[in-house]
């Protein structure tokens, strides 16, 4: 009798560690529907500390990655803010910013911008550089739009105008292959909250 009980009670339990991970969600490393073939094959930057950085960056660990200039008044601020959340609730995975504005946003600048987000050196990086191969990134590796728009005006820091830089505005969950996973929109909680959760499920 023990034996037959303790049989079922080993059927019962590799049943339902079967069951578990679909329970969890869809596995966290495949990409989203829709981004299957969406990956980051290569570009040329300088990080807040002036040194080249290229793609190798995003090898061998999950990222965040997200697209700024540190004049804009609309998206970025929150977004930053978003994405310092991200940091502050994760442990492991990197954050990565990317200037659209290479011309403004120098090394020191964007240095200076990290800081005032709070953002750990250790783990979120900030990039600028030729503001052509930030758009090639933009548009031909992950598939979005940006544009100069000249009808809307900015103020810079220096109190000059410039125009409007109209750039993605998702958070974007790049895999340790450089292979897109998802993409989530800054403005909406719940799509952040599932992000965070995702990344809890990748590991620390």
């Amino acid at each position: 009798m023990k034996t037959a009980l303790s049989r079922i009670v080993r059927v019962v339990s590799a049943s339902l560690l079967l069951w578990l991970p679909s329970a969890c969600g869809p596995d966290p490393t495949i990409p989203d529907p829709g981004y299957e073939d969406f990956i980051i094959t290569g570009f040329s930057l300088i990080d807040q500390n002036g040194r080249p950085v290229d793609q190798s960056i995003l090898d061998g660990h999950y990222t965040v990655l997200d697209f700024f200039f540190t004049n804009c008044p609309i998206y970025c601020p929150v977004m930053g803010q978003v994405m310092k959340r991200v940091q502050d609730e994760t442990t492991g995975v990197r954050l990565l910013s990317i200037s659209v504005d290479g011309t403004h946003d120098t090394p020191e600048i964007i240095s200076a911008y990290a800081k005032s987000l709070g953002a750990d050196p250790e783990r979120w990086r900030f990039l600028t550089g030729d503001p052509q191969k930030v758009h090639s990134l933009v548009e031909n590796q992950l598939k979005l739009g940006i544009k100069i728009d000249q009808g809307r005006q900015v103020s810079t820091q220096n109190g000059e105008k410039m125009d409007f830089i109209d750039h993605p505005t998702r958070l974007i969950l790049v895999g340790p292959d450089r292979h897109v996973l998802g993409m989530y929109s800054y403005t909406r909680e719940d799509e952040i909250d599932l992000l965070i959760k995702r990344l809890h499920r990748l590991g620390p």
